[in-house]
């Protein structure tokens, strides 16, 4: 009853403090506003406010600058302000701006004391007493505001800088145009009156929902939606090295993200496994950190050009967390195999090499001039993991050990150690492990060995069913009639093309109905090309009756890698360089298999299943529903192109004519007349020349650097390595040009290729040796693995900028265990700048040129660019354990009402004369406890009070709780009290350590199970962490090898190749020391 009546009394308060339909702002149609200056898509209004019991304070000067110069500076001017954050963290794709709402000038005033809204003590009497009333309390501090805001309007005031001296229109504060003012900051001054301010009080910094003022602008009215409130001292200020004094602006932004968006990374308990890896978690002071990759990924800061997706064993480049630039790699991400878990990763640079927001040596000052010494956090490869099928990160709500969002790695629970340096390495699971390689200040690059997890789930569940039909799945376009021409072999391409683009969903404007590509024009084109628009493939066209040409499914990727094909529209002549419908990226050949028909079955379905159709040719004799072309014996016979886009195992064998199958089964065909659009053709049937396609939006890339413009193949070479040399030629003084992916025609099964770019090499034809390397340094390696041949194409881990003019090279290696990995070459008329290595040296190619395309995007200049380092310049030392000094972490936390509340309380007290300030863990060997030492007069850097003159209570506890509380680990947990508590197996490699022996560890069984796995067994060694297990079909393990690693004695080897030997070994690894190689078992799949 008591909690009944309460409601009524604040349902009546809220209808008699709020006019029911009030819009405020009409008649300013005479003030002659403005609209923001530059461009913004973002506006806070900023609302200062005084209790009824308090004076006018936004004038009030400290360090020679009023509160609201001191604001703006925070908000929108200094080096270092909340704007500037946000676009620095967004990619630049959010222009924030700051305007402000004054009454008279001055801050809007409240129609209660301050202790009305703070918890009741004998020092306060008017205090609330129970949740119900601080929630009531809650309620009516947002609606006084509201109020007086909706007063302020009504008496004529208007949104202004931060001076008065230019007034802005009302819509300004609504830039998406969705009737909400976009962000509303209301700002308390501290005070020294002695009243409680804990976490949830009215008074607490917070994000919350208040939809009370309402505004007319144009005449559309917007409402306010989101706000926070901050309460700001003015006892402890900066400056940056333009002498703009700043607030500690952690809280303001940590609130604005949760506007944002942005969800709270630590809990209840104010325990966070992410920490110092997110402003969202524990902010450093008085300047944050940046927010993690996964959040700016969530938001859409981030791309799938930015983020992307690991699939298989190699090494990865990333630049440093901020880089700008829509091709620019600053994640990396994937999911677990056999877990509900995806891992992040990241370079976060936090010396002087980073961005200036996680750098901790920051060009910012005390009044007095003392420039502040930031944490000592360590900078490197981060490595977070995070629930799958997570859109924003959220920990409010966890426990230890069941985090949705976590920091791997590290000694400490500040996390200020868990980014991985030069040759530390880091055991994700028992089978994922991750080594970095290489740092530069803006670049950092690592290896991943691991089990993957099957990415082709999708694949795998389509490709095992018995019946499929693409239809059903709407990815089958109409059927278009060949007529009277030769062109089935067009027609079927561009039908495998168009379901591959409905397969694959990069162009969501398109349907089944409406997506319509042009095979006359890819017809036109394999006869009638022009020189390519980088005037690389001159001589190379021809010109002939192309509607009567014979053709085939092999010279439609041919043309799809050059990009003269694939085109909408009706017109035959149409230049796909001025108008592209989409860019090739992978043509995948799927060959006969006589000797297997099974497997040609398998590899069918497996590659309709992930790309949507195949195109392929059969020798054809009538037009039948079901046709077995096996049993034609007519003088009829004809090659025909058709397009497979589905199957049946359950057809009768007998259906099929003439004189039925051997076996069930068929494929659904969709073909290229209307007399007969789709018919099933038996399986019996091994159909030739069989491509599956894949392609990208067409704004993907811009440019494509090639030589092998002719449509013949001489001869299939099986060089270890072959180059191609180009001269830049696109880059000018707005547009910077960067290599974003390498083109390579291959052949075998199994192929693992890396690509190597060589920067500002010599002039080909120089008489210099050593032609795609002399004079240039290696800008990026990127390698890559693929089941099946084709064109097929590798984006580098990175982008590589070229500038115009400059030579640079692209070197292509292929190997395979069977050893016939090839590299296609093309006939060239004209000077050859193609070469190849086996193994002694470069030589030039003589009429011929390497089927190697280069796959190049404009992208505007961006300021202050980062240094590109030769990757073959890597540092040689390994960093180890310093003894610095502990440095101080601060003592604040945010939250938003919704959530439940750390035990802190924040207590005002007068006039204090000293601050809290908590140190930090040391970077000795063995961990101290965290301690709280109190310095009178002493300011420290990284505490930032959430109100002025506050202390913290019980922050000794409270910090020592959290540097002992066990830290989760991903299969493993280690926790020693009073020790380093460590959340993954770090491993720092150090020359010249001593080694301990570990004991030799013996097989003891290797069990052949189904699918082409096997399963090993062997005997635990003492005092092993982990197994390193090597398998290769080479007994002295010099080629063909491959490593994996586990915390387990046993372990399961996958994708073995049938018939093949194999020889398996094992040893044991604990830290830096490494046991003896097990004695070899070999094995027959």
């Amino acid at each position: 009853m008591k909690k009944i009546i309460s409601l009524c009394m604040v349902i009546i308060l809220a209808l008699s403090m709020i006019p029911n339909g009030t819009i405020y702002g009409e008649n300013y149609a005479g003030l002659n506003l403005q609209s923001l200056e530059g461009e913004c898509n973002f506006t806070n209004l900023i609302v200062f406010a005084r209790f009824s019991d308090e004076d006018e304070f936004v004038d009030n000067e400290y360090s020679g600058n009023s509160v609201r110069k001191i604001t703006d500076n925070s908000y929108n001017n200094a080096d270092f302000n909340v704007s500037d954050y946000y676009e620095t963290a967004s990619n630049g794709k959010l222009h924030m701006n700051s305007v402000y709402l004054f009454d008279k000038g001055g801050s809007i005033q409240l129609s209660h004391p301050r202790g009305y809204y703070a918890e009741y003590s004998d020092e306060n009497p008017e205090g609330y007493t129970d949740n119900g009333e601080k929630s009531q309390r809650m309620y009516e501090l947002k609606t006084d505001w509201s109020e007086a805001i909706n007063r302020a309007i009504l008496a004529g005031n208007v949104i202004t800088n931060y001076d008065g001296t230019k007034k802005y229109n009302f819509s300004e504060l609504d830039k998406n145009n969705d009737g909400a003012i976009d962000a509303i900051t209301i700002i308390y001054k501290n005070t020294t009156q002695s009243i409680s301010v804990g976490w949830s009080s009215p008074l607490w910094n917070y994000k919350d929902y208040a939809d009370y003022v309402k505004i007319n602008a144009d005449g559309k009215t917007i409402t306010s939606k989101n706000y926070v409130q901050v309460t700001n001292s003015y006892n402890y200020l900066y400056k940056d090295n333009r002498e703009n004094v700043i607030l500690p602006m952690a809280v303001a932004t940590h609130e604005m993200g949760h506007i944002l968006g942005f969800k709270d990374l630590y809990n209840s308990s104010n325990s966070s496994p992410v920490y110092y890896m997110s402003a969202m978690a524990k902010h450093t002071s008085p300047v944050p950190q940046f927010i993690s990759v996964k959040e700016r990924e969530a938001k859409g800061w981030l791309t799938s050009d930015n983020v992307k997706t690991i699939y298989q064993n190699g090494q990865y480049t990333l630049k440093e967390a901020s880089t700008r630039g829509d091709s620019q790699i600053v994640g990396y991400k994937l999911n677990l195999k056999g877990t509900d878990k995806t891992l992040y990763l990241e370079y976060r640079n936090f010396g002087t090499g980073g961005n200036k927001y996680d750098c901790q040596s920051k060009e910012l000052y005390k009044t007095e001039g003392t420039k502040l010494k930031g944490l000592t956090i360590g900078s490197g490869l981060v490595c977070y993991l995070v629930d799958k099928d997570t859109k924003f990160p959220n920990n409010m709500g966890c426990v230890a050990g069941k985090w949705n969002y976590e920091t791997l790695g590290g000694t400490y629970a500040t996390k200020s150690d868990a980014p991985l340096k030069l040759n530390q390495s880091l055991e994700i699971t028992d089978d994922m492990y991750i080594e970095v390689t290489n740092i530069t200040d803006n670049q950092l690059t690592f290896k991943i060995e691991g089990d993957f997890e099957d990415q082709q789930t999708e694949t795998k569940e389509i490709s095992d069913r018995e019946k499929y039909d693409g239809r059903d799945d709407g990815i089958v376009t109409p059927v278009k009639d060949q007529g009277d021409t030769n062109l089935c072999w067009a027609y079927s391409s561009i039908a495998a093309a168009e379901s591959s683009i409905l397969k694959s969903g990069i162009d969501s404007t398109v349907t089944k109905d409406t997506l319509s590509l042009n095979p006359m024009a890819a017809a036109y084109r394999v006869f009638k090309r022009e020189s390519d628009p980088l005037g690389n493939t001159d001589g190379d066209w021809q010109s002939v009756n192309y509607l009567m040409q014979s053709g085939d499914p092999l010279k439609i990727a041919k043309l799809y890698s050059m990009w003269w094909a694939p085109v909408s529209g009706n017109v035959v002549t149409t230049n796909p360089y001025d108008n592209p419908s989409y860019r090739f990226e992978n043509a995948i050949y799927i060959p006969e298999n006589k000797s297997n028909p099974e497997e040609y079955i398998r590899s069918i379905k497996k590659a309709i299943a992930k790309y949507g159709a195949v195109t392929f040719q059969y020798n054809n004799a009538r037009e039948t529903l079901y046709y077995n072309p096996k049993n034609e014996h007519s003088s009829t016979i004809s090659p025909h192109a058709c397009t497979i886009v589905g199957w049946d195992d359950n057809i009768p064998s007998d259906k099929f004519v003439p004189n039925g199958a051997t076996k069930n089964g068929g494929w659904l065909v969709k073909n290229s007349y209307k007399s007969l659009e789709y018919f099933w053709l038996s399986y019996d049937n091994t159909s030739s020349c069989s491509y599956a396609f894949s392609f990208a939006p067409k704004d993907k890339y811009d440019f494509n650097y090639y030589y092998d413009g002719s449509m013949d193949d001489f001869p299939l070479r099986k060089d270890k390595s072959v180059a191609n040399v180009f001269k830049a030629k696109k880059s000018d003084n707005l547009k910077d040009e960067y290599i974003k992916a390498v083109n390579v025609a291959i052949g075998g099964e199994n192929v693992t290729a890396k690509v190597e770019i060589y920067k500002n090499v010599d002039y080909p034809y120089g008489g210099q040796e050593n032609v795609p390397v002399s004079g240039g340094y290696l800008a990026n390696t990127t390698t890559a693995y693929f089941e099946n041949s084709g064109y097929v194409t590798i984006e580098l881990n990175q982008p590589v900028k070229i500038e115009k003019d400059q030579w640079f090279s692209a070197i292509v290696s292929v190997s395979n265990e069977k050893g016939d990995a090839k590299i296609m070459t093309s006939y060239k008329n004209g000077r050859e700048m193609s070469y190849i290595n086996n193994g002694s040296g470069w030589t030039q190619l003589k009429n011929y040129v390497g089927r190697i395309k280069v796959y190049t995007k404009l992208e505007n200049k961006v300021e202050n660019p980062t240094i590109e380092v030769p990757t073959t310049e890597a540092p040689t030392t390994t960093e180890v354990p310093t003894t610095k000094a502990p440095t101080t972490a601060e003592v604040t936390t945010t939250s938003e009402p919704t959530t439940e509340a750390p035990t802190t309380a924040v207590t005002t007290t007068p006039k204090p004369t000293t601050e809290v300030t908590t140190t930090l863990e040391p970077t000795t060997e063995k961990q101290t406890e965290a301690t709280v030492t109190v310095e009178p007069t002493t300011e420290i850097l990284t505490t930032e009070n959430t109100t002025s003159e506050t202390t913290v209570e019980n922050q000794t506890t409270d910090e020592t709780t959290s540097e002992k509380e066990p830290t989760t680990t991903f299969g493993q947990i280690v926790t020693k009290e009073n020790e380093p508590t460590t959340n993954r197996k770090t491993t720092t490699r150090v020359a010249g350590a001593n080694k301990k022996s570990l004991k030799q560890t013996k097989i003891l069984k290797v069990k052949k199970l189904k699918n082409r796995k096997v399963r090993i067994t062997f005997k635990k060694v003492s005092k092993a962490k982990i197994y390193q297990i090597q398998y290769s079909t080479d007994r002295k393990f010099k080629k063909n090898v491959r490593t994996k690693r586990t915390g387990k004695n046993t372990y399961l080897l996958r994708k073995l190749r049938v018939r093949k030997r194999y020889y398996v070994r094992v040893r044991a690894i604990s830290g830096i020391t490494k046991g003896r190689w097990s004695k070899a078992r070999k094995f027959k799949v």
